[in-house]
């Protein structure tokens, strides 16, 4: 199963026949490699078939902004040769390309009729690629490759998904997208809404589950739950990890979290520009939300002086070349770390780097017995 939305369900065979005879009708119809197509779906399953017929195609999926002009907005960004949506999404004020409703009848009479595209796929799992517009208009165009080594990351650090990875956002926004392929990748099913109401959700998933949501979303769903009637053996334990995507983590979010759950693991993942690709991730513990500084990643850096050190330690004076160290505040788990780069301050207070430490990259060139062991606390 790919995709539990509510009582509709996708399989990952459905999903492929159907992205199939809709890849084939876009390249009958003309679209070319690299071609931008934009995608605002009603549901994950439409949206899930449209990025896949996208990326068969050859083109470039383009999810358009949430919220009324979006998808208008996103066709004069980019010059799209198409919007695949849904009649509940259609954008009357679309001008200079077609657009196709999937939930339409109507619309798959019409490709039924296309013969299926032999050339399929136009681009392997790797080379698709997205193009994700914020709210100020900027573009950043993510490489389908990027998704696939977030996932294998994630799955790494977090472990693969055991059963399903819940989420609770609107089609092809940056969280889903992240946990789509995620789930995708791994062969787990996507759950995105739950079979009736819950207020809970999505954190009222089984033991196996992932949820993922970004740290906002989740400091307004942490105190909910699933009701007494509706605690069972399956859900009375909630997800057995928390994935939060986006900016970062703060220390009450982490105590508020483990007050809660202190059997469910916590994640952080920075990803500050498009909310999708991490730059960075960590795991969170009971202990980091009582830390005298904010955890995580993406957290403000405490007050650091970087200075040039010489092979005693010892500060250098300007124009005098030694090892980048960066010196934090005595409470800083690291209090001097070591960047393994060779520089010196400039007169113009520059700091210039002029290689690599002489012990290979990554070290520091001071003998070994000399260099401070790091402070843990």
């Amino acid at each position: 199963m790919a995709i539990q939305d509510g009582w509709h369900r996708l399989t990952y065979a459905q999903a492929d026949r159907q992205a199939v005879r809709l890849a084939s009708a876009l390249v009958r119809g003309g679209v070319q490699l690299g071609d931008p197509l934009v995608v605002r779906c009603e549901n994950h399953r439409q949206g899930l078939v449209a990025q896949l017929a996208v990326l068969k195609a050859g083109g470039v999926c383009v999810p358009a902004p949430h919220g009324p002009g979006g998808t208008a907005a996103a066709v004069r960004a980019t010059g799209a040769r198409a919007v695949l949506c849904s009649r509940s999404t259609y954008d009357p004020a679309v001008n200079g390309a077609p657009s196709l409703a999937l939930d339409d009848p109507a619309t798959w009479r019409k490709i039924a009729s296309v013969p299926v595209e032999a050339a399929l796929s136009r681009s392997s799992a790797e080379g698709g690629a997205h193009l994700l517009l914020d709210r100020d208009g900027r573009e950043r165009l993510i490489d389908h490759r990027s998704w696939l080594r977030s996932a294998a990351d994630r799955s790494r650090r977090a472990g693969v998904p055991g059963g399903t990875v819940t989420i609770d956002q609107e089609p092809a926004s940056p969280a889903a997208l992240a946990a789509m392929w995620w789930a995708y990748s791994c062969g787990a099913m996507l759950h995105t809404a739950p079979w009736d109401q819950d207020p809970g959700w999505p954190l009222t998933g089984a033991r196996d589950s992932v949820t993922v949501l970004t740290p906002e979303e989740y400091a307004d769903r942490l105190d909910a739950g699933p009701s007494p009637e509706r605690r069972t053996v399956r859900t009375a334990g909630g997800p057995g990890t928390v994935v939060l995507i986006g900016g970062p983590c703060t220390r009450r979010l982490v105590s508020r979290h483990f007050a809660a759950r202190p059997g469910t693991r916590l994640w952080s993942e920075f990803a500050p520009t498009d909310g999708a690709v991490p730059w960075t991730a960590q795991e969170l513990f009971a202990r980091d939300g009582g830390r005298p500084h904010e955890p995580g990643a993406g957290s403000s850096v405490p007050p650091l002086r970087l200075r040039v050190a010489g092979a005693g330690g010892e500060s250098l004076p300007r124009g005098a070349v030694g090892s980048i160290v960066a010196t934090g505040p005595p409470w800083w788990p690291e209090d001097v770390q070591y960047s393994g780069w060779r520089g010196c301050w400039t007169p113009d207070h520059t700091l210039d780097l002029t290689g690599r430490a002489a012990r290979g990259p990554g070290r520091d060139d001071r003998p070994a017995a000399r260099r401070p062991a790091p402070r843990w606390k």
